[in-house]
């Protein structure tokens, strides 16, 4: 199975797509041909020919447990409110922004005063790694999980302090 990797992640995109070939995906030049695409850090609403492109969908990569805090800056939002408990989804790409059937998540503890940056990379990355390996094994498997998410427990904030 081919995969497509979604540039803008850095390192994490590096170690998602490492993760992936570790499994035994190969790695696709362009979207059609690819089994799945993956988007660890997607900034920018996926048109409907990218959306149709890979076989089973694009996965992205989201710092919340979703459907609670869509948008773009989840994790400062979390942290400014000073909550404790938070968590990562990788869920299937549509036509809305982070609205799609949620595939895994992994929760994240976060420690009282730690910064945005920091708990990203120490704790959002870790997460969504384990939660793509799961993702990853489920389509393997022939099974990847296509969740509804609930639109009761949604919400959304936009660019933080803006």
């Amino acid at each position: 199975m081919r995969y497509y990797l979604f540039d803008g992640a850095g390192d994490y995109g590096k170690r998602c797509a490492a993760l992936a070939e570790s499994k035994g995906f190969l790695p696709s030049e362009t979207l059609v041909g690819a089994w799945v695409a993956l988007a660890p850090r997607l900034t920018r609403k996926l048109g409907p020919e990218e959306l149709r492109a890979p076989r089973l969908g694009v996965l992205v990569f989201h710092p919340s447990i979703l459907p609670y805090r869509r948008g773009p800056d989840a994790i400062r939002w979390t942290v400014h409110a000073g909550e404790r408990v938070s968590g990562v989804t990788w869920f299937w790409a549509d036509e809305g922004l982070d609205t799609g059937p949620i595939c895994e998540q992994e929760p994240v503890l976060l420690n009282p005063g730690e910064s945005p940056g920091r708990a990203y990379h120490t704790r959002y990355q870790p997460a969504g790694l384990a939660a793509l390996a799961r993702a990853l094994d489920g389509i393997l498997a022939g099974s990847p999980r296509r969740a509804p998410q609930e639109e009761a427990l949604a919400s959304y904030e936009g660019f933080f302090g803006r």
